[in-house]
């Protein structure tokens, strides 16, 4: 089996008459870490959906572990769906339900595991994000820096080989920042996880990153390995730093 995981290739993609992705093209191998770089309303959430089988692309291929998403029934996408974990912009917690039963919602729905199963798994995710003692409360009464590393437990709970992640760390204190990246280093270093990660802070792709693609215009203006970030001469690239 290949060691490319995600495959983008000449990709057009518009929100009615507006353009966000013009011949956009990218590959995340198995085990990296890929970050997307780029200001706001760049495109890069969109390639995330892209990517996830959430969006379809106006023009060009996508390939997920080798298979063309394309070609694929939404029945097969689903299933491909599974071995994602997917992290949105918002954290898009359901508000009637405990911080635990946002978590253990993927478990329930997709797996035949028992309550002390679920119970062991939901319980570990929570303790590794430092939100143990937040389960039983709902997601209005957290700060947005605790309902985020909520979106981020219910993201892994499946144990995903895939993590798509929209902007991690973005608006969280200092705190929760340091949370954050410490456990995306973790993801990478411990657990050898495949990431596509959105950032709009190039400092924040120096992180955690091993590769970086820079887009704007939607297509990527520079791409290779993070260190090579600050040698760009890009005023664009520059202004990423902050």
């Amino acid at each position: 089996m290949s060691d490319l995981i995600i495959k983008m290739s000449d990709v057009d993609f518009s929100y009615g008459e507006i353009k966000v992705l013009d011949s956009f093209s990218m590959e995340v191998y198995k085990e990296e870490v890929f970050i997307i770089a780029g200001a706001n309303e760049s495109g890069k959430s969109s390639v995330l959906k892209l990517c996830a089988g959430l969006l379809e692309p106006s023009r060009g291929r996508i390939t997920l572990q080798g298979i063309d998403l394309s070609e694929s029934t939404e029945p097969e996408i689903r299933k491909l769906r599974l071995g994602i974990g997917y992290l949105f912009q918002h954290p898009a917690l359901i508000s009637n339900m405990t911080i635990y039963d946002n978590v253990a919602l993927p478990l329930r729905y997709h797996t035949d595991l028992s309550v002390d199963d679920i119970k062991k798994k939901v319980e570990e995710k929570l303790e590794l994000l430092g939100i143990i003692k937040e389960s039983k409360v709902f997601p209005s009464v957290l700060s947005y820096n605790k309902r985020r590393l909520a979106g981020i437990a219910r993201a892994i709970i499946m144990d995903p080989e895939i993590l798509i992640f929209d902007e991690p760390a973005a608006g969280l204190d200092p705190v929760g920042y340091r949370t954050v990246i410490a456990f995306i280093k973790k993801l990478k270093n411990d657990l050898r996880k495949t990431m596509l990660i959105t950032v709009n802070s190039a400092t924040g792709a120096m992180a955690f990153g091993d590769r970086v693609g820079i887009i704007k215009d939607g297509r990527f203006i520079l791409s290779g390995k993070t260190e090579d970030l600050k040698k760009s001469e890009d005023p664009y690239v520059k202004g990423l730093f902050f």
